[in-house]
């Protein structure tokens, strides 16, 4: 029963075409476990992994507020998953995305000539290659940052 996932299942499951480890990474949250408190950055390990250990669970994710936040994503036509997502937020001038260019200025224009060099770790598969969902990831970064900053 897809309908009735949580945050805490989407997260420590780590799936590269959910939306919340993104959002939670850009919004800089603190998971919470049975065991410990991490950041986001600590906890997220790589595709479909995390800092888990055995018998931790998820409890709590503290999500801080008040950031410029968007998220865009490139949907798979048949399964609605996200074949690119990119979430961006920034909060008193600190910018939490994957391109440094934003830091010295939060707006797609920034963005122009960047390119994103299709990583080993990115998926290719029947519906997109490596270097499509490369590119994908500059597309859904500058729409991302436009709708954070009409906000």
């Amino acid at each position: 029963m897809r309908h009735r996932g949580t945050i805490g299942g989407s997260i420590a499951n780590n799936d590269p075409a959910a939306d919340y480890p993104g959002a939670m990474l850009a919004l800089g949250a603190t998971i919470v476990t049975n065991k410990r408190r991490m950041l986001a950055d600590e906890f997220f390990t790589g595709m479909f992994s995390t800092a888990l250990e055995d018998g931790e669970i998820i409890t709590k994710v503290i999500v801080p507020t008040g950031a410029k936040f968007a998220y865009a994503k490139f949907r798979n036509p048949a399964s609605l998953y996200a074949m690119v997502g990119v979430a961006v937020a920034k909060k008193s001038g600190q910018v939490r995305v994957a391109v440094a260019a934003l830091k010295s200025r939060f707006n797609s224009k920034a963005l122009a000539g960047v390119a994103t060099p299709p990583a080993k770790d990115l998926n290719s598969d029947i519906h997109a290659s490596a270097e499509y969902r490369s590119h994908l990831i500059g597309v859904m970064a500058k729409r991302a940052v436009d709708a954070a900053s009409a906000k």
